[in-house]
């Protein structure tokens, strides 16, 4: 019995430093302002920020397998208008996006073609953005996220 309790609290031993024994890394979040800075061959050094590694969605029309469209276009004061449409459910024209750098999100707000309030953020994927609906009168949607591919124009 003896034997049987320090082989147990032995291996139990074993499990725990081996266990504390991984590779640690800092946690940096898509939000935080962590830096790091890179020297390039001049001997400048470059500060990058972790929003660096988000991407824009690109100005353009998108539309996916239902036919629901997205357009994005950027104004003259920075902001964005976009003009998006959910499947026999509702329109939107003229509602005003910005962006935040910092998250990588494009959100915008406008009145649908009922006249009520919707808002949305639409992401970048690489190949594809994602809108995902935050609010609206159709409560069925919010929380809905829709996959968008770049066309050359309205289908």
């Amino acid at each position: 019995m003896g034997k049987y309790i320090l082989s147990m609290a032995s291996l139990g031993l074993l499990i725990f430093t081996l266990a504390g024994c991984g590779n640690t890394q800092k946690n940096d979040l898509p939000n935080s302002k962590a830096q790091s800075d890179t020297a390039t061959a001049d001997g400048e050094i470059q500060s990058n920020t972790a929003a660096s590694k988000f991407q824009m969605p690109e100005e353009g029309y998108y539309s996916n397998d239902f036919d629901e469209i997205l357009n994005i276009t950027k104004k003259d004061d920075g902001t964005y208008s976009i003009e998006y449409s959910v499947t026999h459910l509702l329109y939107v024209e003229n509602a005003i996006g910005t962006y935040d750098s910092e998250t990588g999100i494009l959100s915008f707000s406008g009145k649908d073609d009922r006249g009520d309030d919707i808002k949305a953020d639409i992401e970048n994927k690489g190949d594809h953005l994602e809108v995902t609906v935050t609010q609206s009168s159709h409560e069925d949607i919010v929380g809905t996220t829709q996959i968008f591919s770049q066309t050359d124009e309205y289908q």
